[in-house]
């Protein structure tokens, strides 16, 4: 009798215990977990529609592989000899081709390590199953020449839009410096500062000028161009449900910005850089921009009270139902690390703006956010340059897999102490 009246306080004090900090970790981490850490300055997250793994952009040149519940070994891909990563300068973008299923072909950005330009590369895996790509099937799509000595404003988002197989869509920072000193933004024969649109449905190197493109048949203008006026576009996104474009356009010394194009619109639109940082002239330099579209939102830098220094366009949320989720915009800010969510209207307009920064990437560890990403399935993921990456998982989900966590606790406490024997 001694021995059981013992047994039951303890019980019950194990489990007041795991419920304890159950709660507590609910209330820490919101509705997320951890999927990786110890990556090496990541990037981007991404993944062919369907599949079950996940793509992370490292970088100094990898492209790493979680699968199976770990992150592989072996890079699905290792360009490390080919990049340089000086500044802003690095692997930077990674896009698979909508035919990835049967053709196994991917693309990525880079800036490469002799000539400092940007180069736009097709690879191919043997079979599209396959968990190493052949280094050797490189094939040269596109070389854009960036300004000697600036290792800023790259850009490095490329993506095809939900629907289309055939045109490539990249885009393009300014190539650097302070209020774009070339213009090369709103130069309509430079390929700088804009988003491009190739026809790579070839099978060789190189691309084509779709005939759909805006500017085609313009006198003095490049016909890839679908958009210009951009400072640097670094992270970009297609809504997988219905084709839209949203920008995360980086700002200089006082906005930054969220660009909005509805699918359909035919692109052609100047979203306003060097004149405009966000919705004001750009100090200095800026003025009137006629004709050019403004953000469906912008905010101050922290300095003068706003959300933060450096935006990092996300996606809206179309993975599998997510109370709160669903349907709304995601972005952050790499300087302030904070995430912001709002739900779109008519024209990309913003409503029932909030902060999600504790619900998405609180008590992770997450710093340095510089990118969202989607898996497969539409799922949603926080990436930070300090190695860490984060999914968006419903709050009982999460609850779970913290209380998997907890059980070694529990099983711990349940065994005969030897000072009760």
């Amino acid at each position: 009798m001694a021995k059981k009246n013992r047994r039951v306080p303890r019980l019950a004090i194990a489990a007041t215990m795991l419920l304890a900090l159950a709660v507590g970790a609910a209330q820490a981490l919101g509705g997320q977990v951890v999927v990786a850490s110890g990556l090496s300055q990541p990037l981007q997250l991404t993944a062919p529609v369907g599949d079950s793994r996940l793509f992370i952009v490292e970088k100094g040149g990898l492209i790493r592989l979680f699968d199976g519940g770990g992150l592989q070994a072996t890079p699905f891909l290792d360009l490390s000899t080919k990049v340089d990563t000086v500044g802003e300068r690095g692997l930077l973008g990674l896009a698979f081709d909508p035919g990835y299923a049967t053709n196994g072909r991917f693309y990525v950005n880079y800036i490469d390590k002799t000539t400092l330009n940007t180069v736009i590369e097709r690879y191919q895996v043997a079979s599209p199953g396959a968990n190493i790509a052949d280094p050797g099937s490189a094939q040269n799509i596109i070389t854009i020449a960036q300004p000697a000595g600036r290792s800023n404003h790259k850009a490095g988002w490329l993506s095809f839009r939900p629907g289309d197989t055939q045109n490539l869509y990249i885009a393009t920072g300014d190539g650097g410096g302070n209020n774009d000193p070339d213009n090369n933004a709103q130069n309509p024969q430079s390929l700088l500062g804009k988003v491009l649109r190739l026809d790579v449905s070839g099978s060789g190197p190189g691309y084509t000028v779709p005939p759909g493109n805006p500017f085609v048949g313009s006198v003095g203008v490049r016909g890839e161009i679908w958009d210009l006026g951009l400072r640097n576009p670094y992270r970009a996104s297609f809504d997988r449900a219905n084709g839209n474009l949203w920008i995360g356009d980086v700002g200089q010394g006082a906005r930054e910005e969220i660009d909005f194009e509805a699918a359909g619109s035919g692109g052609g639109f100047n979203y306003g850089w060097r004149l405009r940082e966000g919705t004001i002239a750009t100090p200095g330099v800026g003025g009137a921009a006629p004709g050019a579209t403004e953000p469906v939102f912008d905010y101050a830098h922290q300095d003068q009270g706003g959300l933060g220094d450096t935006v990092i366009g996300g996606h809206v949320y179309r993975g599998p139902s997510l109370a709160g989720a669903d349907g709304r915009y995601f972005f952050g800010d790499f300087i302030s690390n904070r995430v912001f969510s709002f739900l779109p209207g008519a024209g990309g307009s913003p409503g029932d703006f909030r902060e999600d920064t504790a619900a998405f990437i609180g008590g992770t560890g997450l710093s340095g956010l510089d990118a969202f990403g989607e898996d497969g399935q539409g799922r949603l993921y926080a990436v930070g340059i300090n190695g860490v990456v984060v999914r968006l998982v419903p709050e009982p989900q999460a609850l779970l897999m913290m209380l998997a966590g907890l059980a070694g606790i529990g099983l711990w406490l349940r065994r005969p102490s030897r000072a009760l024997r």
